[in-house]
């Protein structure tokens, strides 16, 4: 799992565009353990090559057809949107795109109504624009090792900040979680 990770990671930051260096992220993320509970939310799951573009254009897509389908059918979103990356394989990425709702609904075609899981996780935050969140993923990821921590499923981003409200990418808030067992004593 560890190597997944590592790869998993190091894919996030190859589709985040500048791949952020330890010396750039030295110092800027701070790791925080805690305990979250399941969270009801609706998402899209897609396979998409590592193109910042295609990416970018996919999640609009996606999180177009989730606020439609969450509002049309009575639901309201209780929290911000997320990414959560899966897998990547032949160069490609396994991304689910989603909200938060405070209970379920039906989906309908790709909209499925699914669980971010509750539990330890490890949090940083990212502050930037979304090309820079390579660094926080880069720094995530050496944090776990240096830790021991295991990894037990996929990261995923809660994109804090509305971009259509603050319109300065400097200031836009990215918080990671990662879903961790403790170290082996």
């Amino acid at each position: 799992m560890k190597q997944a990770f590592f790869f998993l990671s190091l894919s996030v930051a190859l589709l985040c565009g500048t791949f952020g260096s330890a010396d750039e992220s030295k110092g800027k993320y701070e790791f925080k353990i805690e305990t979250i509970k399941p969270q009801p939310a609706m998402a899209i799951r897609f396979k998409v090559a590592p193109d910042p573009e295609k990416i970018s254009a996919k999640f609009a897509e996606a999180f177009t057809a989730l606020f439609t389908h969450v509002i049309a059918n009575g639901a309201q979103p209780a929290g911000q949107p997320f990414g959560r990356y899966h897998a990547v394989k032949d160069n490609e990425l396994d991304i689910e795109a989603g909200i938060p709702v405070a209970k379920a609904i039906d989906g309908k075609g790709d909209i499925k109504a699914i669980e971010l899981p509750g539990g330890k996780v490890i949090t940083t935050v990212h502050t930037g624009p979304y090309e820079k969140l390579a660094g926080a993923h880069e720094a995530l990821q050496k944090w776990v090792e240096q830790k021991s921590y295991k990894p037990t499923g996929a990261v995923w981003e809660v994109y804090v900040t509305d971009p259509g409200k603050e319109k300065d990418p400097n200031k836009w808030q990215t918080k990671l979680f990662l879903p961790i067992a403790e170290p082996a004593k």
